[in-house]
């Protein structure tokens, strides 16, 4: 009976490696994966970036407008002394 989990735990567990990795490797290793985590962040910020500035320019497109009518809709001689 405890021959099985004995076995599992014999099979699952990692065999020591070793190995030499030399410095500039694991720099370089690190550097490209924050290079692609920067990356993907620069994508996900210009998908929601770009749309937001179409956005405001047509909030903005319309403000002078609204402006105007509001003045238009005001009495002609209110506020001339």
């Amino acid at each position: 009976m405890h021959a099985l989990p004995l076995s599992i735990f014999a099979v699952s567990a990692p065999a020591p490696v070793f190995a030499y990795m030399a410095p500039d490797i694991g720099l370089g290793a690190l550097g490209a994966a924050l290079g692609v985590v920067a990356a993907l962040l620069l994508v996900l910020i210009s998908l929601a970036w770009y749309p937001l500035k179409r956005l405001n320019r047509r909030v903005r497109a319309r403000m002078p407008r609204v402006a105007a009518a509001q003045s238009e809709a005001r009495a002609p001689g209110a506020g001339t002394g």
